[in-house]
Formats: structure tokens, C-alpha cells, sequence
């Protein structure tokens, strides 16, 4: 009987001891999820962090600088300012009521040092209705020749001209220009309406001048004189 008693508590205790084991053991993590937290913990901060560096605001961007607002060269009154082809064409779009000619040249370019002259006579033909813009395209991209490199060269160039119009420098290259606006080989000009609207580009590249080329006085002068009789009417 005392043995049968002895036998009964042990049995309990076991089995008080098993429960107690089983219910410890319940309330604490396992080594796996204990291992595996701290990484889904990680990953969730890097997914926050991507999340947060691709909503962030991209910086604004560059203002566009205006025609007033551009590197200005000065010699004898006379001024250039050096400008890309797109603030050119932003130059010409403020223009409204007028009509524009931009001349696109270079002093290697024999055909437009011969015709520049009647660019600058035009401007004085028409102060108040048209404006002559020159562009030189001297600059090929070199940075070790920046477009004011040449600056003395194209500063007597326009005191000896009288050059008393919109003179700009191209700060883009000319291979680049080229290739921008279709062109071969100078010298071009374009007329732009009083709408900022082009109305004819003059080039050669059909030979539909000849060999000599489109002139101020043949071409360019009777088409502004046309423009203004009609915008007069």
C-alpha cells in the first residue's frame, strides 16, 4: 500500500513537471524566430528608406537665364553676348511685333564676312520694325578654347563693322549646330514674322541661289520690304 502510494507521486510530479515545461516554453520564442526578426526588422527599415528617397522632391531645376542675364562682352559701346542656340531662340521668341533676321556666321566664312555689312544696314534701314541679330559659330567645343577665347578677334570685328545690331557668340559647338538645325555649311540666315513665326530660312543647300549664294540686297532685303508692306495693309 505505501508502495503504491509512493508510485502515485511520483507520477504526479512528473506529470506536474512536464505541464510546467510545456507552458515555459510556449512564452518563449523559438531561436529561429528570435534570429529571424531582427532581419525582417531590416528589411522593412530599407524598404522605408528606398520608399522615402524615391518620394523625396527632386531638386529644382537650373533657371533658364534671359537675354539680359547672359555673359556680356564690351568694346567701343558695341556688345556680345555669348549664348547657346535655344536662349537665342528664346531671344527671337520676345521680339513679338517685330520681324527678327538672325545671321549665322563665322570669320573663317568669306561668303558672310562679305555680306555682313548689309546685316548692319538692314538694322539701320529699319531700326524700329526689324531687328538684325548677328551669330558667330567661331567655338568647336574645345574646352581649352572656351567661346570667349576668341573674344578680342570678334570685338575688332564688330567695331570696324559698325556693328551696332544684336550680337551674339554661340556656346554651343558648331559641329553640334549643325546637326541641331540640318545645315551643311554657313552662311544662313533666318527670317522670322512678327509673330516669332519662321518665315523663310536662307541657305544654298539646293544651289537655289547659284554658285554666289542667297545676298542681302537680291534676297534677304526684298523679302523684309514685302513683309512690311503686307503687315501695313
Amino acid at each position: 500500500m505505501l508502495l503504491i502510494k509512493k508510485k502515485l507521486i511520483l507520477c504526479i510530479s512528473v506529470s506536474v513537471l512536464f505541464i510546467a515545461f510545456v507552458f515555459i516554453s510556449g512564452c518563449q520564442p523559438t531561436e529561429q524566430e528570435s534570429t529571424s526578426s531582427p532581419q525582417v526588422s531590416a528589411e522593412s527599415n530599407k524598404q522605408t528608406s528606398a520608399n522615402e528617397a524615391t518620394s523625396s522632391p527632386a531638386p529644382p531645376t537650373e533657371r533658364k537665364k534671359t537675354a539680359e542675364e547672359l555673359k556680356t562682352l564690351n568694346r567701343d559701346g558695341i556688345t556680345a553676348k555669348i549664348a547657346s542656340w535655344e536662349q537665342l531662340q528664346q531671344f527671337v521668341a520676345s521680339q513679338k511685333g517685330k520681324i527678327v533676321v538672325v545671321d549665322i556666321w563665322s570669320t573663317w566664312c568669306l561668303p558672310c564676312v562679305r555680306e555682313y555689312p548689309h546685316l548692319v544696314a538692314l538694322q539701320k534701314k529699319y531700326p524700329e520694325k526689324v531687328v538684325c541679330v548677328s551669330f558667330n559659330i567661331n567655338y568647336d567645343g574645345s574646352k581649352k578654347n572656351p567661346p570667349e577665347s576668341n573674344a578680342d578677334e570678334l570685338l575688332d570685328f564688330y567695331v570696324k563693322q559698325k556693328s551696332n545690331i544684336q550680337n551674339f557668340i554661340s556656346s554651343t559647338p558648331d559641329e553640334e549646330l549643325y546637326e541641331k538645325i540640318k545645315l551643311a555649311s554657313i552662311p544662313v540666315a533666318y527670317v522670322y514674322d512678327t509673330s516669332g513665326k519662321l518665315k523663310k530660312r536662307f541657305d544654298n543647300e539646293k544651289k537655289e541661289y547659284g554658285k554666289e549664294g542667297f545676298s542681302y540686297e537680291k534676297h534677304i532685303v526684298p523679302l523684309i520690304d514685302q513683309m512690311l508692306k503686307e503687315s501695313s495693309q
